[in-house]
């Protein structure tokens, strides 16, 4: 546990350094982004009123045993991690970045500590530790000044029994992550082979794959730096279960580093890596083909250890999108990666594999179904699935 203290306090200090360079936001902008006072005790009530849930999950290291059999237990897990990850304080990570600039970073450190603290005792809940990976929401990629980056960390078991690792990313809560989710228009990655090739969502790509340039850290990509962070936090559990998890924009997120992961499970960066299971909450779509046929291709094997599962709430129609509207999907084709569950408050259901997508829901409906996107919604509907 000490080298994973040490790691997240050399976290906090290297990104002090980074936020010395933000530029700061109104008064205004920090109070509309601070999170709800009420959703630590929401997550908190979800866990202590499901401990059969939480130790079956951690039992099974979070994982399913097929394609078409998601375990239930796990996907409580996932809903926890990727939830807690809007307890992140924003106004401490100003804080952080004024303190920077003036030279004080332990000071900004402390700061950053205690932007996380929310998000520490939801881990502790879990029995876990909590480790930021990458945080890039403060920062906007080269040539995109309205765009954001990608917030994403680890929730790392502390048993060593059977220890798992959960990735989770932050989905939308700040006004840059808005205009991220709705710069959808398709564009060729810049790096290649990402995304095996496919057209992306622009905004998604930027977030991940986009180079974020600072005078301290010159070009810095999040994916790159999620991925050496959490070589580096594996080395303490270097036998753990990696699943991915994130809700909306983190669940857009999820799916494409878990792509990722598969496309490049045999270069050595990713060899070492023992991962299993996704649990994407009402994500949109990311990619044209033929991300999905690949991603699927993947994940679609019984016994293969490896298994994706979309999760739908009810009406949710955050997930029937890209692209915006309906006569747009034939000159914008995104589709959905398998494979997709509805829940409900009559249990869950199967839903079909794309293609042909969902077509998307009308700006009407979609006014009148976007309560069904809340995370508070999905854990209602979850509590009807079969689980422990």
């Amino acid at each position: 546990m000490a080298n994973l203290t040490v790691l997240k306090r050399n976290i906090h200090l290297s990104h002090a350094k980074q936020l010395a360079q933000l530029q700061l936001p109104t008064e205004h902008d920090i109070r509309r982004e601070e999170p709800s006072s009420e959703l630590l005790q929401t997550i908190t009530k979800w866990i202590t009123d499901n401990p059969g849930a939480i130790k079956a999950a951690q039992d099974s290291r979070c994982t399913s045993t097929g394609p078409d059999t998601p375990n239930w237990d796990a996907v409580f897990i996932s809903l926890v991690e990727s939830t807690a990850m809007y307890l992140r304080q924003y106004p401490e990570v100003v804080k952080a970045a004024k303190a920077a600039r003036d030279g004080n970073l332990e000071q900004a450190a402390d700061h950053l500590k205690k932007a996380q603290e929310e998000i520490d005792t939801v881990a502790a809940l879990l029995n876990c530790t909590f480790l930021q990976l990458c945080d890039f929401v403060t920062q906007s990629p080269d040539g995109s000044p309205s765009l954001s980056g990608a917030f994403c960390g680890v929730f790392i078991s502390n048993s060593t029994e059977r220890p798992y690792m959960g990735i989770a990313y932050k989905g939308t809560s700040t006004n840059p992550e808005g205009i991220t989710d709705l710069v959808w228009a398709p564009i060729m990655p810049y790096r290649p082979g990402v995304a095996w090739g496919a057209l992306m969502h622009a905004g998604f790509y930027q977030g991940l794959f986009g180079t974020f340039t600072t005078e301290v850290y010159g070009p810095q990509v999040p994916f790159d730096l999620m991925l050496e962070t959490l070589s580096s936090a594996y080395a303490s559990r270097p036998s753990a279960q990696l699943h991915f998890t994130g809700h909306s924009l983190g669940g857009a997120y999820c799916i494409i580093t878990y792509g990722e992961f598969l496309r490049r499970q045999a270069e050595l960066a990713l060899a070492n890596f023992k991962f299993g299971d996704m649990h994407a909450f009402g994500a949109p779509r990311v990619c044209l083909e033929p991300f999905a046929t690949e991603f699927n291709r993947h994940t679609q094997i019984p016994g293969g250890g490896k298994y994706s599962f979309r999760i739908v709430n009810e009406l949710d129609p955050v997930t029937t999108i890209p692209p915006a509207f309906k006569d747009q999907v034939l000159e914008f084709p995104f589709v959905h990666p398998a494979s997709a569950w509805k829940i409900t408050t009559g249990g869950p259901e199967k839903m079909n594999d794309e293609p042909p997508p969902v077509d998307p829901q009308s700006v009407t409906d979609l006014l009148a179904n976007a309560h069904f996107h809340d995370p508070k919604e999905y854990y209602a509907s979850w509590q009807k699935t079969p689980h422990s």
